[in-house]
């Protein structure tokens, strides 16, 4: 199919797992390398602790803590890494009962909280820093240490796991070799095991037997009350010591098959749950929740959910504390489902389901929550101690809405509701009624008062503020309470500062017909579709496709939206207005008038590629030059995501006769297509382009052209 085949799977870890493979290893000529030789050659030792159940690991933590703090000033940092999220809470709520400096690190925070977690704790982790100066520090954390952490601890203090996880902890122990270099002591560790968990006959939900069989082994190999844990050690271990890794199923084609057909989707297809998370049956996938104190659809548009808001939860947690059930134990790794079924089903107006900026938030019951769902939930509800997921808590969790919309770097936004923080002095609705100005003039009044109140506010609040004052902004109100307009509120949302226009925001153009096309910025189609033809052939050229595959892609992006010609289509684009329409009729619109609204008379259900695909057909001579020209008319038609297999045809009845000239050469088709064969053509074109490119290298094309879309809508956006 012309596609490049330079890509290999390559497995990066420090416990690597692929049978029949060489893994990296060091050789003495590696050693003459000073900085090298001091890692690698710095003692670590460990003793183990035996204690009761798993209540009884903060004991023996706080016990070791104290022991460490009466010994000297030689140890600066203890990392404290247990295996389950409530441990790592309850263990950090204890030390700071006890007046020690304690921080908490789990996988289970939300983006903004865990960056903001590590910036209070880099001066004390730091591996090529001096230390803490002013006393010793605790740092509690589970399995999210374990990877993509360049953290260093003069003591280490872990709950029992499987050996490869402890040798990804222990690398977190004087990870430079500093504290023996500087100390010329063996850096400490202590490795705890709660008996319940070891001598039980049933598998941990997250290590299974594997952390029993590495305390044995621990066990077999202790000398005089030791067990050295540097770089070179830890070797050797039974294989049984080493976290299982669930297989998964044969990938058959017929699976493919089935997951590749998205629109729509087959009534009936595998599941993908095995692949993702192994045959080990109970493993549980996430949810993600979202604190927000307005869930309507209305704030929800105006200022969307952001991954850096997200918490990721196993959805059985999820459900448990919707629910008001008991705590389900939750790890940062996968892990069985601990709770039975029967979660109540009954909506509730705590939170929400989001579905997309294209469909209304849905109100549902926890038993109705799938895996992979967004849930938008009221702040009241609690869920959040220390940044880290608590079901126990019921202290009111901070609204981060606007501090993700500034770490997301698309648009900044702010919420006036009085219910966050720093908003109970900002200017309401109905004010205006009682002051000679306007709801302009005392939002930016404000505004500036902010300016010059930044040592009480937070940093993503002030360069918020900045962008909004200095690059211009539109307000919105949303009512809070539908009875009492006066209960509402303004929504800021960051303008263009050449154009003056809203901020254009791809995320938002979630692929309905009509959503991508109301952006205000008056882009003719022409233009447009040159840009994104351009757009998509620099890309393909930088990727290394083929001359051909990236004209054929060129060709794509310049006939992707021929389908827009349709009168009520354009209707809609310049707000209805019939003079403006007559005028723009040799140069039709792709992207709308400003400030356009109006009826849209455009046939519900009708999408606009697939009249796109039908005038790239009615001219042979249109495709010409095209190398492949099933690809081709396979792009126009998926460049929303419909299309594989099936584009929607619906009935017009009121057919238009739609024409475009490309090139020269004249296109011309009835919107009318419910009696053609274009949509079994489509998929008889997209089956033989699956064969031909490739399950996935298909999808890669599809995205080049995507992609080419939404950077060149965001770069129309941007021009004055």
């Amino acid at each position: 199919g012309g596609l490049p085949r330079r890509f290999a799977v390559v497995e990066m870890s420090a416990t690597p797992r692929a049978e029949g493979a060489t893994p990296f290893k060091l050789v003495s000529a590696d050693l003459e390398c000073e900085e090298l030789r001091r890692r690698v050659k710095a003692r670590k030792e460990a003793e183990l602790v035996s204690v009761g159940n798993r209540k009884a690991i903060l004991g023996a933590v706080l016990k070791r803590v104290k022991a460490i703090d009466k010994g000297g000033r030689d140890t600066r940092s203890v990392g404290v890494v247990v295996n389950r999220v409530r441990t790592a809470r309850e263990t950090h709520r204890m030390l700071e009962e006890a007046g020690y400096d304690s921080h908490l690190i789990t996988g289970r925070m939300r983006p903004l909280d865990r960056v903001e977690a590590i910036e209070r704790i880099g001066p004390i982790v730091d591996p090529d820093g001096e230390g803490r100066l002013d006393g010793m520090a605790v740092v509690v954390a589970t399995q999210a240490i374990e990877v993509g952490a360049d953290f260093s601890f003069d003591m280490l203090i872990t709950e029992c796991a499987a050996v490869d996880s402890l040798r990804q902890r222990f690398g977190r122990l004087d990870r430079r070799g500093a504290y023996f270099a500087r100390t010329g002591n063996a850096a400490q560790a202590c490795i705890i095991g709660p008996r319940t968990d070891l001598a039980s006959k049933r598998p941990d939900p997250i290590y299974g037997d594997s952390a029993k069989a590495t305390w044995k082994e621990l066990e077999r190999r202790i000398k005089e009350g030791q067990i050295d844990v540097g770089p070179l050690d830890l070797q050797d271990f039974p294989e049984e010591a080493i976290a299982a890794r669930d297989q998964a199923p044969l990938l058959l084609k017929t699976y493919m098959d089935a997951w590749v057909q998205t629109n729509p989707e087959p009534i009936v297809q595998p599941t993908v749950d095995w692949f993702l998370h192994g045959m080990e049956h109970g493993r549980v996938p996430d949810v993600s929740i979202v604190w927000r104190w307005d869930r309507s659809e209305e704030a929800l548009r105006l200022v969307p959910p952001r991954q850096a808001e997200f918490l990721p939860v196993p959805i059985d947690a999820a459900k448990s504390w919707l629910a008001g059930g008991d705590e389900v134990d939750v790890a940062d790794v996968a892990q069985k489902s601990e709770v039975d079924e029967g979660t109540p089903t009954d909506p509730s107006k705590d939170w929400v389901r989001w579905q997309g900026f294209d469909k209304k938030p849905e109100t549902i019951g926890a038993g109705k929550i799938r895996p992979g769902d967004i849930l938008i939930v009221n702040p009241r509800s609690g869920g959040l101690n220390a940044g880290t997921w608590d079901p126990s808590s019921e202290e009111a969790v901070e609204d981060l809405g606007d501090a993700a919309q500034v770490a997301y770097r698309r648009k900044v936004t702010l919420r006036l509701d009085p219910r966050l923080p720093l908003m109970d002095s900002a200017p309401r609705p109905g004010q205006e009624e009682r002051e000679d100005t306007s709801p302009r003039e005392r939002i930016e009044e404000w505004l500036n008062q902010r300016l010059d109140d930044q040592d009480e506010q937070p940093r993503w609040f002030t360069q918020a503020v900045e962008k909004l004052l200095h690059r211009g902004f539109e307000y919105e109100t949303v009512g809070i309470y539908e009875k009492d307009p006066k209960s509402g509120y303004y929504i800021l949302s960051q303008r263009d500062s050449r154009t003056k226009k809203p901020v254009v925001d791809a995320a938002t153009m979630d692929g309905s017909d009509g959503a991508g096309s109301m952006t205000g910025t008056a882009v003719t189609l022409s233009t447009h579709l040159d840009g994104v033809g351009e757009r998509a052939k620099v890309i393909a050229k930088r990727l290394g496709l083929s001359d051909e595959l990236a004209e054929d892609l060129c060709m794509a992006g310049r006939l992707h939206d021929v389908g827009k010609v349709d009168r009520r289509f354009q209707e809609r684009l310049v707000g209805g207005d019939p003079v403006e329409l007559t005028m723009r009729e040799e140069e039709p619109l792709a992207k709308s008038l400003q400030g356009a609204r109006g009826k849209w008379r455009y046939p519900r259900g009708m999408r606009h590629e697939a009249t796109s695909v039908a005038m790239a057909e009615s001219n042979p001579n249109v495709l010409n030059s095209a190398y492949d020209k099933d690809l081709v008319l396979h792009l126009i038609g998926t460049h929303h995501g419909w299309g594989r297999p099936l584009l929607p045809i619906v009935e017009d009845s009121d057919p238009q006769t739609l024409s475009y000239e490309f090139d020269g050469c004249s296109m011309e088709v009835s919107s009318d297509l419910v009696e053609g064969t274009l949509a079994l053509d489509m998929t008889d074109r997209f089956w033989r382009l699956v064969e031909e490119y490739g399950y996935y290298g298909l999808a890669w094309l599809e995205a080049i052209l995507r992609l080419a879309d939404h950077r060149q809508s965001e770069e129309e956006a941007a021009q004055p």
